[in-house]
């Protein structure tokens, strides 16, 4: 366990030097805009410089072997650190937030929920602004080279079905990591740039842009304006926002293979069309409703519709409208997909498409063995057998899961909340969406006014939800301990 830790520790403190160089630039930002925050940033910047040196040194090994237990270790005390730290320009800077709300809004930027407590985000300094907007980028590139790299080989929710080209079986995971993470480093880098290329052509200003362009890749839902997208109230803003929140809802890997090989592989994979159908049938309904309802013509109730679902159903979180006063229908139907979320190896989070689509084929599979005894029939993913362990998998995490959010949403409950605020909340948090569909927390509210105790849950459910279960939950095992 010794050995454990000590290349956990290794790792952290590389970590925390390269936090140090992230940091400098709001420092750098606000500095050159004379502001005041910038003081604050550069002490964050050598004070991780000189630990981390410290702590990779005092821990370094000729090899370094991130096994079972390190690569869960590594994942948790890697967001927690990064969490404290990122809260410091939140109550040390100018917006003078307390620890509880400034350690919410980091834990909500770094898992890419984009739930907030900034109550006048038009008056907020920049530098802060795009602080946040950095600290949801660096979660969501974070997440998914996690997603691709570990997850698969720990075996977590059934992600062994997508080993890639660079995975291999054993429990080191560096090497590989360091391959899959250039790939999709790459891919990320690029689509935040075009991304914020095609932002600032439709009328955004640069500072707006880059900000909406690194929350949007990270499907974040930060946005620098207190009515979100909806502020620049523009059908070509509205429509580069949402190609790109699908894009980032999409798996990385495939994206990364797609662009090397000039193909379109990405549209052929089962989980991306199941995705993009999913989608397509949710918005159709949903414009439905608000042309029957709200006596709003097709193209309108499309263009609404449209960015609401996507909004929701990649776990971004950007609004147009207020959706939470669209009625009992489409709340509840939101709160559906918001629990589902986008694609496996994909910024968004939720339960995840492919983990929906494996419980369809198996239940399809129980139903046709029921009135066909004799007959045989095999469940298959993308022309591949679904294993035993791999349904058990999926299976126990989408139990799990519910368990989660069943407790969430009792706990807020407890506290005080209103059953909608606790019931869209718990879904928000753990699907790392964001913005809830009560009237307190929905697109209109923010998170302000929710008691430290439901803020302090409403974290423990991002983080959960962001790390999928397991890594979390596994810690609490005491055989993982003995090995």
């Amino acid at each position: 366990m010794i050995d454990n830790l000590k290349s956990s520790f290794f790792v952290i403190g590389n970590l925390l030097v390269f936090f140090s160089i992230y940091t400098l630039i709001p420092g750098l930002f606000d500095y050159f805009l004379n502001g005041t925050d910038w003081v604050v940033f550069f002490v964050i910047s050598i004070v991780c410089f000189f630990t981390g040196l410290n702590i990779s040194f005092t821990f370094k090994k000729k090899n370094q072997d991130v096994e079972i237990l390190s690569a869960f270790l590594l994942t948790l005390i890697s967001w927690l650190i990064l969490t404290i730290i990122g809260s410091i320009p939140f109550f040390s800077g100018s917006p003078g937030l307390s620890f509880a709300d400034s350690f919410f809004e980091s834990m909500s930027g770094l898992t890419t929920t984009g739930a907030t407590v900034f109550e006048d985000l038009d008056n907020t300094s920049k530098s802060i602004l795009l602080w946040r907007a950095m600290l949801q980028w660096l979660g969501g590139i974070g997440i998914i080279v996690i997603a691709i790299a570990i997850f698969p080989i720990l075996k977590i929710g059934g992600m062994q079905l997508f080993q890639t080209e660079f995975s291999s079986r054993n429990e080191k995971v560096l090497p590989r990591t360091t391959k899959i993470a250039t790939a999709i480093g790459l891919i990320y880098v690029l689509l935040t740039i075009i991304c914020g290329f095609f932002l600032y052509s439709t009328g955004l200003s640069f500072f707006d842009s880059v900000a909406h362009g690194m929350t949007i890749i990270a499907t974040g839902g930060f946005s620098t304006k207190n009515m979100s997208i909806g502020f620049f109230d523009s059908i070509s803003t509205e429509i580069v926002v949402m190609v790109f929140m699908l894009i980032s809802s999409l798996p990385f890997i495939l994206i990364f293979q797609s662009v090397r090989k000039a193909s379109s592989e990405v549209f052929k994979n089962s989980q991306v069309q199941f995705f993009l159908f999913f989608v397509g049938i949710i918005t159709f309904i949903v414009m439905l409703w608000l042309k029957k309802h709200y006596e709003v013509d097709y193209l309108q109730s499309l263009r609404i519709a449209s960015f609401s679902v996507i909004s929701i159903a990649t776990g971004s979180g950007f609004s147009t409208y207020d959706f939470s006063l669209w009625g009992p229908f489409t709340t509840t139907l939101f709160l559906f997909i918001m629990l589902i979320g986008g694609c496996s190896g994909s910024s968004s989070c939720g339960l995840k498409i492919f983990r929906i689509q494996i419980l369809l084929k198996s239940s399809s599979t129980l139903i046709k063995k029921i009135i066909h005894p004799r007959g045989v029939f095999i469940p298959n993913y993308n022309s591949s057998e679904i294993s035993e362990e791999i349904l058990n998998s999926v299976t126990g995490y989408f139990f799990l899961y519910l368990v989660v959010f069943g407790l969430l949403t009792l706990i807020l409950s407890f506290d005080g909340q209103s059953i909608l605020t606790a019931l869209s909340g718990a879904a928000a948090a753990l699907a790392n969406v964001g913005p809830g569909l009560s009237e307190m927390i929905g697109p209109a509210g923010n998170y302000s006014t929710m008691t430290d105790f439901s803020k302090f849950f409403l974290c423990v459910g991002m983080l959960i939800g962001r790390l999928e279960l397991f890594p979390l939950l596994i810690l609490f095992s005491p055989e993982l301990w003995k090995r």
